[in-house]
């Protein structure tokens, strides 16, 4: 009886090196992902923003381009040009303007991350 309560202590060494990988894998995952959607959140509302302004649907695309790379600047994102990551088109209810774009990230070894963000807005007359 004595032997059972002492192999019943609590865990042993490995399970606890092998919660601690689990983890700092965990933890690397989210602030890998993590700084990708900050960073579309900070796109999206440039993008809305310029959508919604007053007069957006008459402006032509690169004024339109020249205004979200402004906003760009302003808040820090630098990896991305308005040109390369929107498009504009026209359907029955108006003009809008497309966001589309992919962020690979090594994760780990030989694994990536792939987020990939759309979004459409209609632009305002």
């Amino acid at each position: 009886m004595m032997k059972s309560r002492q192999k019943a202590r609590g865990m042993g060494a490995f399970t606890v090196i092998v919660f601690i990988l689990f983890a700092v894998l965990v933890a690397n995952f989210f602030l890998t992902v993590g700084k990708d959607y900050l960073q579309y959140f900070t796109v999206r509302s440039v993008v809305t923003d310029v959508a919604a302004a007053p007069g957006a649907a008459d402006r032509t695309d690169r004024q339109l381009w020249s205004e979200i790379d402004r906003r760009f600047s302003i808040n820090s994102v630098y990896d991305l040009k308005a040109n390369e990551v929107i498009s504009f088109a026209e359907d029955g209810g108006g003009r809008y303007m497309l966001l589309e774009y992919e962020v690979r990230r090594n994760f780990f070894a030989n694994l990536d991350l792939v987020a990939k963000f759309d979004r459409r807005d209609t632009l305002s007359p």
